[in-house]
This record gives structure tokens, sequence and C-alpha cells, in this order.
């Protein structure tokens, strides 16, 4: 994941550089990929390392994966050429968590977004604009409890595939059951 984050660094400034592409299987089998936001890094409890993004609680994406939380997750770095393809499971970390971690992080995500970003979860419908939600975002200053609508999406890698475009560097790291990292590559 080292690898990641000296990428990440790199295309801070370029216009979507937190874009990636997540991959997750609804109930019939059926393969879904759509762009989100990475949102950063969170240490897990268990002292490994996360990727952060968040949802509405309404979208076909949470049922999915409440169904199948494997999920693949692609992000491609265009000044560099390179692309990384991280395989893991998914967690969703709702308002009735149990885990203070959890309950902390989410919490923590949510005052981290903008009152824009915060709108989006108070619209009586995902993705259809609601402009009372907008007035009610600002009347509270954006920093109260996030609502049941938001929810704090971890990804948990098991597998780091790496491949830089420009000379066919490769690179593949998979988590082993003994909480260690093998690493093989051809770079």
């Amino acid at each position: 994941m080292e690898k990641v984050k000296v990428s990440i660094a790199s295309s801070r400034a370029i216009r979507g550089g937190n874009y990636v592409q997540l991959a997750t299987v609804d109930e019939t089998g059926q393969p879904h990929c759509r762009t989100i936001v990475f949102r950063g890094f969170v240490a897990l409890p268990s002292g490994g390392l996360a990727l952060k993004m968040i949802t509405d609680a309404r979208s076909d994406k949470v049922s999915q994966i409440q169904h199948n939380r494997s999920c693949e997750m692609v992000w491609w770095f265009s000044q560099t050429s390179e692309q990384y393809r991280i395989a893991g499971h998914l967690e969703l970390v709702a308002a009735d968590s149990t885990s203070p971690w959890a309950v902390a992080a989410r919490s923590e995500q949510w005052n981290a977004l903008s009152d824009t970003a915060k709108q989006q979860f108070f619209w009586s419908k995902p993705g259809v604009y609601d402009p009372l939600a907008a007035s009610s975002v600002a009347n509270e200053g954006g920093h109260g409890l996030p609502p049941a609508t938001f929810l704090l999406v971890l990804l948990q890698p098991s597998i780091v595939k790496y491949l830089r475009l420009s000379d066919n560097a490769t690179l593949h790291e998979a988590f082993l059951p003994d909480g260690t990292w093998e690493r093989r590559s051809s770079i």
C-alpha cells in the first residue's frame, strides 16, 4: 500500500486524481462498476489499513455490498501511466454501528465533508437535487450528527496489483493470513 500512497501524493494536484472505479456484484451475480471518490486511508484497530469512501444508504451498491462484500477497485494515474487494481472486502459503517472506533471514523469523515457534499444525504431521493436540503445543511452549519443515509465505506485490501504502462513493470502484493504482505515484482 506504500506504493499507492506515493502515486496519490504525486497526483494530488490533478483534478479527478482521487476518482476510482469500484466494482461490486449483485445477488444475481451481475457485476456493477461505478466511479466514486477516494476519501483517504484509515488505520484499523487490527493494525491494517483501509481505503475510505462514502455512499448514500439508499443507493444500489449498499444492497450489493450486503449480499457480497467482495470487490475490486481500479485506480488510474494518468500523469505517471500507473494502474492499481485493489481487491478486498468492503465494510459499511452505518449510524447503528456498535463499534466505538467505527462510529468515530464515520463521524470524522462526515465532519471532513464540505457542506455541498453533505447536502446530498438530506435529499429525499439519492441523486435527485433537493433545494430544501441545501438550506437545512446551511442552517445547521454542517456540523451536526451525520444522517442515517450517510455511510462510511471501508475497503480492506487483500490483493494489490500494480502496472506501469510506460515500461510494463508489474507488482503483485497479497495480504497473508498472518497479517503480513507478500510481494512479487517484475520491476
